[in-house]
Order: C-alpha cells, then structure tokens, then sequence
C-alpha cells in the first residue's frame, strides 16, 4: 500500500479535515488530496511531516511495518535487560514483573 493510501486512512479514519491537515504540514489542500488520491508520488517531506501529525512511523506510511506506532529507543543497558529477560522462563519473568510493581510502589511512596 502506497503513502498515499495509508495516509487517506488515517485522514478518513480520523474523521480529519484534509484543509486542516494540509495547513499543519505546510502544503496546499490541492497538493495534499492528490497525494491522497495518489495522483502525484508523496515527497520524502511530507512523509514526515504526516508521520510527525499523526504520531506514526514513517515506516508505516512506506509500507515497511503494518505497526503503526513509532518504536521505542532503548539505550544499551536497556536493550541488554530486554534480552536477559527473553532467556528467563516463565516463573522466572513472572517474579521480575512482580518486583517490578513492589518497587514502582516503594518509588510512589517516597
């Protein structure tokens, strides 16, 4: 599915007005409806800005996730928790994510 076509589903779904939205990205309402209507390629700009707009990836508008949402960045020792807790089995998660809400709890308190 083209940029186009996803961003005319989220303009449709969101009961959006395209005028709206083409004042808010920066470009005419003409220019935007035949981007919708995908009578003209989408340029790489207006992508993002659509993305920016509409808080998705603009992997989504390109069609290279059908996961909306902008993924979230974590730093490495982050990234290295994520992976221990993929090797535990299931007991074992279930006893992290219990310690996890007693020590949200314990921070809530102070």
């Amino acid at each position: 599915m083209s940029p186009g076509a996803r961003a005319k589903i989220l303009v449709t779904d969101g009961d959006v007005k395209q005028k709206k939205l083409a004042a808010a990205i920066g470009i005419s309402e003409a220019k935007l409806s035949h981007y919708l209507n995908e009578r003209y390629e989408m340029p790489t700009h207006v992508v993002a800005a659509l993305a920016r707009y509409f808080h998705i990836s603009t992997d989504y508008l390109l069609g290279l996730t059908d996961i909306p949402e902008v993924p979230i960045w974590l730093s490495r020792p982050e990234r290295d928790l994520v992976e221990n807790f993929r090797t535990l089995n299931r007991d074992q998660k279930e006893l992290i994510v219990k310690n996890i809400v007693i020590m949200q709890e314990q921070n809530r308190r102070e």
